[in-house]
């Protein structure tokens, strides 16, 4: 007999299934040069990636983007090839090539059929060694560049985004979008960027990650072969993040007269990616804004109806990075948004959580786990987040336990010592006639000016 469907109240989870990390190996390959590999058996694909030691909290003074600019320049030629012909040898195999730059570390990644795991080393090699940044690749990046920053001008977004760095960081790293600021973008010149690759990129401190369908083995002879010339000496040390001092709460206003919905973001710089606490540090920023039945979004969307969905997050960087709300409201209820949302973060420093609470997050970061995991790409990447941030070896393997073991006390605790409700910054982008009255209250009020084109 089936016994009755109870739709008075959700379906009680399951318990996670049992899940092991893949298995890996981690040790140098050569001077300069380290490796991870996991060799997975799934389907006949291999992932690789070159974590090149330069991000973009190195981009130097009065040159924000440099960083970015010079990884995406890394394969559109070489010594021995154009772009054209790099992007045609990538298509002949079948694969994708992809170079970028995050805040941490610049990447050489492509995805190729497990039979091209020579060929793949080697277009990894060639676009990392011998870049030769063309001329009229250097100009027509710069253009799109410059144009996508136009771009980010219009979107109430990236607006917000940009107001709550600037307000955190001030002109030093961190206080900018990745992509760079338009006048220091319109004036990168090649010598610039190749000197950016030689003296950080092309620098001892890189690793190698590769998962797929590999032989360990035939990998590390081949990968010696091809990066025999690595540097060993390692780059200087990227500028220290240096966040602003906060007194209190600042209100950071970017006015669109008119708009019907203000873009919103509460925020105040936050630990770094490796901090010994980052495991409980996720379980907190998931019952507060890190899944969809969180505290925030059960509050401005369920119950108040102001928005489609909030959410929260701690960044992963090497530095201080921002710890963030986001959320799009409609103008009328910015202020009231702000205002639960401060008390969402007062609640958690004042109250430990309910234990099923605890428990119903517990659950649902144990079961999505799994499903980062179910790619190629997915793997390196886990693998490569361990590198970046010197994490050990074992800290996938015991990140369910890990979980398990987090309490309330635990919760309580962190919150006070890493939220900060009273001194923070709430940045706006809205209609400023409107916001201010809404916001003024809360603390200092700056008005901010959009972007401006300072570029040539």
């Amino acid at each position: 007999m089936i016994s009755a469907l109870d739709r008075s109240r959700p379906p009680r989870p399951r318990q996670p299934l049992p899940f092991r990390f893949p298995p890996f190996v981690h040790r140098p390959l050569l001077p300069g040069l380290d490796l991870y590999a996991a060799p997975l058996a799934r389907a006949p694909l291999l992932s690789l990636e070159l974590l090149l030691p330069g991000g973009a909290q190195a981009d130097p003074a009065g040159r924000a983007g440099l960083a970015t600019f010079t990884a995406a320049l890394l394969d559109e030629g070489t010594a021995t090839r154009s772009g054209p012909e790099i992007a045609d040898w990538v298509e002949r195999l079948g694969g994708a090539l992809a170079t970028s730059a995050d805040w941490n570390v610049a990447y050489a990644a492509c995805t190729v059929l497990s039979k091209h795991l020579r060929t793949g080393l080697d277009l990894l090699a060639d676009v990392s060694l011998a870049p030769s940044f063309p001329d009229d690749e250097v100009e027509r990046l710069r253009r799109r560049r410059r144009a996508d920053l136009l771009r980010r001008r219009s979107q109430p977004a990236a607006l917000a985004d940009e107001a709550l760095a600037r307000a955190l960081y001030g002109a030093g790293p961190y206080g900018y979008p990745l992509a760079g600021r338009d006048g220091d973008v319109a004036t990168i010149r090649r010598e610039e960027a190749a000197g950016f690759w030689r003296d950080r990129l092309c620098r001892g401190g890189a690793t190698l990650v590769a998962a797929g369908d590999l032989d360990v083995a035939a990998l590390e002879s081949r990968a010696r072969e091809v990066f025999a010339a690595w540097p060993a000496a390692a780059p200087p040390p990227p500028p220290s993040v240096v966040p602003q001092e906060l007194a209190g709460i600042e209100v950071h206003l970017v006015d669109r007269a008119g708009a019907a919905q203000t873009e919103l973001r509460v925020g105040h710089p936050g630990p770094p990616c490796n901090h010994p606490e980052r495991i409980p540090l996720g379980v907190l920023n998931s019952l507060l804004g890190g899944k969809f039945t969180s505290r925030i979004n059960l509050n401005l969307r369920e119950r108040h109806g102001y928005t489609y969905g909030a959410h929260s997050s701690f960044s992963n960087r090497l530095g201080p990075g921002p710890f963030q709300v986001a959320a799009a409201v409609a103008t009328e209820v910015a202020g009231a948004a702000v205002r639960e949302v401060l008390a969402e973060l007062q609640r958690l420093q004042q109250e430990p959580v309910a234990e099923e609470e605890l428990a119903d997050t517990v659950l649902y970061l144990e079961g999505v786990f799994p499903y980062t995991l179910q790619t190629v790409e997915s793997v390196a990447q886990r693998l490569a987040q361990l590198a970046v941030f010197g994490l050990p070896d074992a800290y996938f393997d015991g990140y369910r336990e890990r979980l398990r073991s987090v309490s309330r006390e635990d919760l309580l605790r962190l919150a006070r010592e890493h939220l900060r409700p009273d001194r923070l910054v709430v940045a706006a982008v809205g209609p400023a006639d409107e916001l201010r009255p809404q916001l003024a209250d809360l603390g200092q009020l700056h008005l901010a000016a959009p972007p401006v084109d300072t570029g040539a």
